[in-house]
């Protein structure tokens, strides 16, 4: 066994809503045994969701929630990664008197893009799991990846494959990093909530690999529900109860998680086959995409797929928001926000689509809908348009021909976006400024670009050492900066300028 000391993050935010428990130090690591094959599956993005916690037995057991978070310092504008595409294996929580917790268990893996664990500025939270597990108190943690990784640098949007460091090898496909707490973790129907935190900032490279950076501690964010991302879930109906529209039901999925599922007016149900009809019963197929409420920990659904039981003619499945449609062609662009593929990660930060004229098209309701229809939906898309695809995927040259394009929000589940750049030009009466682009991801640029930042009076602002700026101190410090001074900027794309929510600013004082 080698031992390691090393900075990935992993923390615990225990307590009735997560926020709980003393900050820990960070544990020393070690790279061990054991291990099967990898896998990458399991899309990513755009999404958190799942359900926590829900009281104990008898006989000292219940239910404890997985979840995925960086720790809201991870920006950094000279190191790390803009994108970490990996596959979570398993978490397993373990004691000194050989007692353990699984929290998290898929053999194929979890592929997660790392970037959405963080908005630029703070934490931000991907649940994959509710596992019923044995309540207690443990003093180490085990957390397995696929060994694979596929890591963007900053500035780039062709990634580059990468391994898990050799001290971390578990076996030929895996690897597992085990984390010795040095303050114990209890976790019991009062304490239900576990969240890993990743630190991009801190992810370090020599040649093809990665060490990763852990440490210990709380994030008083986990309660703010507009910082739990959507995720999608997998699995059966169970426990249906309520009135049309407000239903709650379990979905159990292969590995054992039972995710606590409510719908609403707002949620859109429909048939996978686009048939219409879409009824949920238990024991139905389906697939539920929505985001966890801390209040109430469930899963508030935004849609619900009734699986059609059809075998699956495709190997890989994306969503994003789409660009650059061409009906003519039938092509159009796909800036990657969720990946699940049998071939592994997406190399590129965007994918070309190609439909054909056996293509499979459904609007938001899940009805079935022409090209030409299906073009028009795409070329009136918001910025924020959400569309997944299915299909077979052509690494070579990047391209994938879609067997299916389903339009899961025609113009509404948001693409993070970042951009840093040097400051060209400053219009304070429009809140507005222009940048000359270094590093961005979330969107398709070249380096040198112009790029125009809009703030509002929502857009935190801040020097570079994440202390609060007034507008007016913001804009005179980018003023004086003219050709000189970097900025950080976050948010959405929304014709053709970067919206911030939060932006920096660095004038090399």
């Amino acid at each position: 066994m080698i031992t390691a000391v090393i900075g990935l993050m992993i923390a615990f935010l225990l307590g009735c809503g997560g926020g709980g428990g003393g900050v820990a130090t960070t544990g020393t690591t070690s790279g061990t045994t054991s291990g099967t094959t990898s896998g990458t599956t399991s899309g990513t993005t755009s999404g958190t969701t799942s359900g926590t916690t829900s009281g104990s037995t008898a006989g000292g057991s219940g239910f404890a929630s997985a979840f995925l978070s960086d720790d809201g310092t991870s920006r950094n504008l000279s190191d790390g990664f803009s994108r970490v595409w990996t596959s979570v294996v398993k978490i397993e929580l373990k004691n000194s008197t050989g007692g353990s917790a699984v929290i998290f268990d898929n053999p194929l893996g979890e592929t997660v893009d790392l970037k959405v664990l963080n908005n630029g500025s703070v934490a931000q939270f991907v649940n994959l799991a509710r596992r019923s597990v044995t309540f207690g108190t443990y003093n180490s943690l085990e957390v397995t990846f696929g060994r694979d990784l596929m890591v963007f640098p900053f500035g780039s949007q062709n990634g580059e494959a990468a391994v898990y460091a050799s001290a971390f090898n578990s076996g030929t496909d895996f690897s597992k990093v085990t984390v010795n707490l040095s303050t114990p973790v209890t976790v019991n129907a009062t304490n239900p909530n576990v969240t890993v935190q990743f630190r991009l900032r801190g992810w370090t490279r020599t040649g093809n690999q990665v060490t990763p950076e852990i440490g210990l501690g709380t994030d008083s964010n986990f309660n703010s529900g507009t910082l739990h991302r959507e995720w999608e879930y997998e699995g059966t109906i169970s426990n249906l109860a309520g009135t049309a529209p407000n239903r709650t039901f379990t979905l159990t999925d292969t590995d054992g998680s039972q995710f606590l599922v409510t719908t609403n007016s707002n949620t859109k149900i429909f048939r996978e086959d686009g048939v219409a009809g879409g009824t949920l019963a238990n024991g139905i197929k389906v697939k539920a995409r929505g985001a966890f409420n801390p209040t109430t920990s469930n899963t508030v659904a935004a849609s619900v797929e009734i699986d059609d039981n059809a075998a699956d003619n495709h190997n890989t499945e994306v969503g994003g928001q789409p660009l650059s449609p061409d009906e003519v062609t039938g092509k159009f662009t796909l800036v990657i926000e969720e990946w699940e593929s049998d071939l592994g990660f997406p190399s590129q930060d965007a994918v070309e689509i190609q439909t054909t004229g056996t293509t499979k098209y459904q609007n938001a309701q899940g009805q079935i809908i022409d090209k030409a229809t299906a073009f028009q939906l795409l070329v009136g898309a918001g910025a924020d348009a959400f569309v997944k695809v299915k299909g077979n995927y052509d690494r070579a040259n990047n391209r994938i021909t879609a067997t299916e394009v389903e339009f899961e929000n025609e113009s509404g589940l948001g693409q993070d976006a970042f951009a840093i750049g040097t400051v060209k030009s400053v219009n304070r009466n429009a809140k507005e400024f222009t940048i000359t682009i270094q590093q961005a991801s979330g969107f398709q640029f070249t380096v040198g670009d112009d790029l125009v930042i809009k703030t509002d009076a929502n857009t935190e602002f801040a020097d570079i050492f994440g202390s609060p700026l007034s507008e007016t101190a913001y804009y005179n410090a980018l003023q004086s900066g003219i050709g000189v001074a970097s900025v950080f900027a976050e948010g959405e794309i929304e014709s053709g300028k970067l919206k911030a929510r939060y932006a920096d600013v660095d004038t090399g004082g």
